[in-house]
């Protein structure tokens, strides 16, 4: 068969087998595009499972936040209970952590606490408790 033949001009036959022709190219081209498809799928699953591992890991590692509950003795301020709990990796100053502790706990802007008084205090540690 001629490459550049008229149309026209071909018999039944070679019209069939360039019907054939043209039909395996388009199958080979759909399938040449669906096996791209899989494989960019494929590769952004994993660039984004990746992504998200590595954050989770660093967040992990720079420590995890946890809270628990402390009585109040007496002559016991928050001041004191922040120089206990407080991590300067994650609170610019004592001031942020006892506003937190505030807010946490709905006291007061004096911030004031009484012998007794049961508070709940976020803290910080590497070991994940579950």
């Amino acid at each position: 068969m001629e490459k550049h033949r008229n149309l026209q001009e071909m018999s039944d036959r070679e019209l069939r087998r360039y019907g054939r022709v043209l039909r395996l190219r388009r199958e080979r081209r759909r399938k040449a595009a669906a096996a791209f498809l899989t494989v960019f799928a494929t590769v952004c699953m994993i660039l984004i499972c990746a992504i998200s591992y590595s954050t989770i890991r660093s967040n992990a590692s720079s420590g995890f936040k946890y809270y628990t509950q402390v009585t109040v003795e007496s002559g016991e301020s928050l001041w004191e209970l922040a120089d206990t709990y407080i991590n300067y990796d994650y609170y610019k100053d004592k001031d942020s952590y006892i506003a937190e502790v505030r807010r946490i706990n709905h006291l007061d802007a004096d911030g004031s606490v009484a012998a007794g008084q049961r508070l709940i205090l976020p803290y910080y540690s590497g070991d994940f408790i579950y």
